[in-house]
Parts: C-alpha cells; sequence; structure tokens
C-alpha cells in the first residue's frame, strides 16, 4: 500500500489516480483500502463525472462482495481476471468473518465457482495468502473456520463496533466478577477444612494423652497388666473378687 500512496503523490490527474487505484487492485499483497480511500486525492473522484465509478470499484474492494459486483453490472468497470480473483478472495474473507461453518453450497453460490475443485482451489489460496485459516472437510462438504483477517471498516461501522466491544467488556468483567466470588468462596472452604482438621488433629492429641496417663496410672497401682480400657467390666469386677479372697 505504501507504493500506492507515494504513486499518489506525484498523480497528476484523476486518470493517474485511477491507475493507481488499478495498481492496488492488481497487487496480490494488498487486501485493505482504507488508506488509499481516505486520501483526498482519491476521494475527489466520488465527483468526478468520468471516474466516479473507480471510486465505487474501490469501495466495493473495501468492504464488498462479488454478488454486489455481480449486482452492480455495467454501473463499475469490467475487473481483470486477478482482480475477480482477489474479490472472490475477500469475499471469502467477509463469509467466514460472519459464518465459523462455511457450507460448500454457499460457497459455491457466492464465490461463483463452477465446481468444488474450484472452489476448495479457492480456498487453499486465500489460506496460502494467510487470509484466513481453517478445516477442510471434503466429507461434510464444509470448512471450520479458526482465523481469518478483517477487512476495512466503514466510518458509520465503528460505532457499532465500539458498541459491540463495550458490551463484551461488561460481559467479561460480570464472569471475572463471578470468577472472583468461587475463588473467595473456595479460599473459605479450604481455611475451614484446614481449621477443623487442626481441631480434630488436638482433640485427638488430647484423647491419646489422656488415655496414656490413664493406663500409666492404672499401671502404677497394682493392676493386673490386663487391666486396660480393653478389658470387659465383667472381668474387671471378677478379678478384684479373686484378689480380695487371695491369703
Amino acid at each position: 500500500m505504501e507504493f500506492c500512496l507515494i504513486a499518489l503523490k506525484t498523480a497528476a490527474s484523476e486518470a493517474d489516480i485511477v491507475a493507481v487505484i488499478q495498481k492496488a487492485l492488481d497487487d496480490e499483497r494488498v487486501y485493505h483500502f482504507g488508506r488509499l480511500l481516505e486520501a483526498p486525492a482519491v476521494a475527489k473522484l466520488a465527483e468526478s463525472q468520468e471516474f466516479s465509478a473507480y471510486w465505487n470499484l474501490l469501495q466495493l474492494f473495501s468492504f464488498g462482495t462479488l454478488s454486489e459486483y455481480r449486482a452492480a453490472g455495467a454501473q463499475l468497470p469490467e475487473l481483470s481476471e486477478q482482480q475477480i480473483e482477489k474479490l472472490k478472495h475477500l469475499t471469502l474473507v467477509s463469509l467466514a468473518s460472519h459464518f465459523k461453518i462455511l457450507e460448500y453450497d454457499l460457497l459455491l453460490k457466492e464465490l461463483d465457482c463452477q465446481s468444488e475443485q474450484q472452489m476448495e482451489d479457492l480456498v487453499i489460496e486465500a489460506t496460502y495468502r494467510k487470509l484466513l485459516s481453517g478445516k477442510l472437510d471434503q466429507q461434510r462438504r464444509l470448512i471450520e473456520v479458526d482465523y481469518v483477517i478483517g477487512r476495512d471498516v466503514r466510518r458509520e461501522d465503528l460505532q457499532k463496533i465500539f458498541n459491540s466491544l463495550n458490551y463484551w467488556s461488561l460481559v467479561c468483567e460480570d464472569v471475572l466478577a463471578d470468577i472472583s466470588k468461587d475463588i473467595e468462596l473456595a479460599n473459605s472452604s479450604v481455611l475451614t477444612k484446614r481449621k477443623e482438621e487442626r481441631e480434630f488433629a488436638s482433640a485427638l492429641q488430647e484423647v491419646r494423652a489422656s488415655q496414656f496417663a490413664s493406663s500409666k496410672a492404672r499401671k502404677s497401682g497394682g493392676e493386673s497388666v490386663f487391666e486396660s480400657q480393653y478389658a470387659s467390666s465383667e472381668y474387671q469386677r471378677e478379678d478384684i473378687r479373686t484378689r480380695g479372697r487371695a491369703p
């Protein structure tokens, strides 16, 4: 695009400006035309009786599709085969921007392809040019879009884009707030569980210490080695009676 803008500075007539536009449309590296479209010299073509069609053509390549070109008929200049192929690529980009699943029937119609092989070759070429990426599924006759470049944006569409981004930002804030609440709840649950574990360990330690002290006291009082917390009460009473009858 830079070479077009440089050439535009030396354009001495409307015909020269049209020549710059044609170079941009022919160049296989150029798929965005916003900067050229906004150039004052190019914008003046919209008022030209002789060359306004080229202004409209540049608008089409910036925002439009092949079907729009077909519908315009003789109102727009005739395109070369190279320009038609580029417009098909741009049409594919627009479709991929709106649909993540592109069915063959839709592509055959919108890209004006005579066969599935021709359409697939067009998609492969667009992928090679890094205009989009995806999975071509011949069995199901569809393309699953993973990535697609953006096209030029009309000024009147900027507000819509802003509103969409603002809505997306609000949704993200709500999601982050919910995630934060879930994290706080999870942390609280972990702290409560750890506290319960500490209290249980402390209580268990006290019970063990009490059992040990009780067992030690009974042994020091001459009780039978079998007399413990595990001996039944009947056995303990019988043991006491037996020791009481001893001489």
